[in-house]
């Protein structure tokens, strides 16, 4: 009886200690989050009526962009430049003993 009062008050010092602890931590300064705050000022552009009117919009002041149009240059047809054999002696893909060896991939 005397060891489970003594496990019950240890157990409850504990979670006391944990309770506190965390209380502590979660703990923010008020006055350090006010004094970074920087204040709002109105601007032109945002009472600016032209702006914020999309009935206003005047599809003329818009100019359309064109791309250069797209041309075949030589490199681009020429078989000396597709149908290049390479000058090295690239070994073939084949099969080798560890790709097929049961023991590795197990």
């Amino acid at each position: 009886m005397k060891t489970t009062i003594e496990q019950i008050t240890a157990g409850t010092f504990i979670a006391l200690l944990l309770l506190v602890g965390n209380v502590k931590a979660t703990e923010t300064k008020v006055s350090s989050i006010e004094s970074n705050e920087i204040t709002f000022q109105l601007e032109n552009w945002m009472t600016d009526e032209s702006i914020w009117d999309v009935n206003s919009v005047n599809i003329a002041e818009f100019v359309l962009e064109t791309e250069t149009s797209m041309e075949l240059e030589d490199w681009m047809t020429n078989d000396e430049t597709w149908n290049t054999v390479s000058n090295f002696d690239e070994p073939k893909l084949t099969v080798e003993p560890w790709m097929v060896n049961n023991n590795i991939w197990e």
